[in-house]
């Protein structure tokens, strides 16, 4: 009796030891499994904002300086003037030009005199063509010097620069300006901001869409700007396109080397976004990668990452809709891991 009661007690110490043997391991199992968050991955509606840094520049500029080289007599503008079109802004020695309007005063002498001669039979027809061919030559070169003995301006604008003063002999070689010039105009109302734009983007951009632009000078007011001009080729080395913005400033306030913040909308896309702590990138390279769960079981996938939308970043290719992506516990991961979601 005394031995059967003793094998009984054997027997369910066994027991419970194999109880116990197989409790451990399910846990040890368990403990296995790396817990992790998910998130499915969705399409979303985003305002499609470009954002850029710039410079302000002149909408045009202009060098002004006679096509010879010539005596200066008098420049008429300085550093700051407003000019407009058309305006007088340097008048150069005219000693040629007063030479020329004598021998043309002198040719249409002659060219009077056949005229009457030829009327009488006197001369020859070729003789007063050829007469009547240096007149026009001669009238066709005061016309030209005269251009360059009074010196215009181009374009409505403000003189940014002034090289030589009254007497000094101007000699047509570059100067300060890097290319000859005797004052130089830019034109500020409007002015232009120059940004390049991601070739992928080159199918949204359109000629007019608005554009806001902002200068630490007034941080709280907004240059309202439209895209002008979309430069038609691509720069391999950035894969970039240049596109030039056009603000009015009626008020000039915005002036040339101010740098600037530009946003150009495009309207509303669909996109995908993730969260950014959820993208990791490769030590050593450029290489973005991130988690899904699939069957319990952690995937890497190499993304695409393209803007930042504040915690959010779009990613371009890579990843699906409705897929599991790890967003805690990523950095426990590697491929083929055995996952626990946790809520």
């Amino acid at each position: 009796m005394k031995t059967l009661k003793k094998i009984q007690t054997i027997l369910a110490f066994s027991l419970v030891l194999v109880v116990a043997s197989c409790t451990t391991a399910t846990e040890e199992e368990k403990d296995t499994r790396v817990p992790v968050r998910v998130q499915n991955t969705a399409i979303h509606t985003i305002e499609n904002n470009l954002d850029f840094t710039g410079v302000v520049q002149p909408f045009e500029e202009a060098h002004i300086a006679p096509a010879v080289p010539a005596r200066i007599n008098r420049i008429r503008v300085d550093v700051g003037d407003k000019v407009s079109k058309g305006q007088l802004l340097v008048e150069m020695d005219n000693t040629q030009l007063f030479q020329a309007q004598v021998q043309l005063d002198n040719l249409k002498t002659e060219l009077q005199r056949l005229d009457t001669l030829l009327q009488a039979g006197a001369v020859t027809q070729q003789a007063y063509d050829q007469m009547k061919t240096q007149y026009e030559v001669a009238k066709s070169n005061i016309e030209n010097l005269a251009t360059h003995t009074q010196v215009r301006s181009t374009l409505d604008g403000v003189i940014t620069g002034r090289y030589f003063s009254d007497g000094e002999m101007f000699s047509g070689a570059p100067g300060p300006a890097g290319k000859p010039a005797i004052v130089s105009i830019n034109q500020i109302r409007p002015v232009k901001v120059l940004v390049g734009v991601s070739e992928r983007f080159l199918p949204q951009v359109q000629k007019g869409q608005s554009a806001e632009v902002r200068v630490d000078v007034f941080p709280e007011r907004v240059f309202e700007g439209r895209v002008n001009k979309i430069f038609p080729t691509i720069d391999r080395a950035s894969g970039t396109f240049r596109v030039e913005i056009v603000i009015d400033n009626q008020d000039e306030a915005l002036r040339p080397g101010m740098f600037t913040r530009v946003a150009l909308s495009l309207g509303e896309q669909q996109a995908l976004l993730v969260p950014a702590l959820a993208v990791m990138k490769q030590t050593g390279s450029n290489e973005r990668f991130v988690f899904v769960v699939e069957d319990d079981i952690a995937r890497r996938i190499t993304v695409q990452p393209g803007r930042n939308f504040d915690e959010n970043l779009e990613i371009l290719s890579g990843l699906q809709p409705g897929q599991k992506l790890v967003v805690t516990g990523q950095h426990n991961l590697i491929e083929g891991t055995e996952v626990g979601i946790s809520e």
